[in-house]
């Protein structure tokens, strides 16, 4: 299990509230999830390459996340076309998406925003140049390119299991962790 950091909650811990609109304008609620586990990962922004292999990863295994019962939430903050222009072009989304245009609930759940550090790191260039080496297609650019997001697991009871607050763009939670974190007793 990976925790990072304390804002926004700690393993153990209730998680924080969480009511936003999908791309309808329905309003949905973590709560409505009560009693199901649930795999809950904030976006970057709408041209991560690195959030959208998340998102295929989760896709491809959407078998095994449904043998454990548990349900995906997706969070992000650009509009709903943008994201489908960018990061979910060709993608078959079987999951919830909600949408947090403020970036209210990112700052309320501990998501901070990438330093220069993180723009620095050798480890962002050595993860793009992979990207890069597999010929993933650019998405462009778009606003609050340095907003991080995270990935987290809570449990039947709305507690935090597993809590991965991203440090860089490319430090994404393994769905094979996050779903170990539903086994731990």
């Amino acid at each position: 299990m990976t925790l990072r950091g304390t804002t926004g909650g700690s393993l153990g811990t209730a998680a924080p509230p969480l009511e936003l609109p999908n791309a309808a304008g329905e309003r949905k609620s973590l709560e409505e999830f009560r009693g199901r586990p649930v795999m809950l990962s904030f976006l970057g922004p709408a041209h991560c390459a690195f959030c959208r292999g998340h998102v295929i990863r989760m896709i491809q295994a959407r078998d095994e996340i449904a043998r454990a019962n548990t349900d995906v939430v997706l969070v992000a903050f650009h509009d709903p076309e943008l994201l489908m222009a960018k990061m979910l072009h060709d993608l078959e989304l079987p999951y919830v998406l909600l949408l947090d245009r403020s970036r209210q609930a990112y700052a309320r759940w501990g998501l901070g925003r990438a330093g220069l550090k993180s723009v620095l790191s050798p480890g962002l260039y050595w993860a793009s140049l992979k990207l890069f080496l597999k010929r993933e297609p650019s998405m462009g650019t778009t606003p609050h390119y340095n907003q991080l997001g995270g990935d987290f697991v809570v449990d039947r009871a709305g507690k935090l299991v597993f809590v991965n607050r991203m440090r860089s763009f490319y430090d994404r939670a393994t769905v094979p962790d996050m779903l170990a974190a539903l086994r731990q007793p």
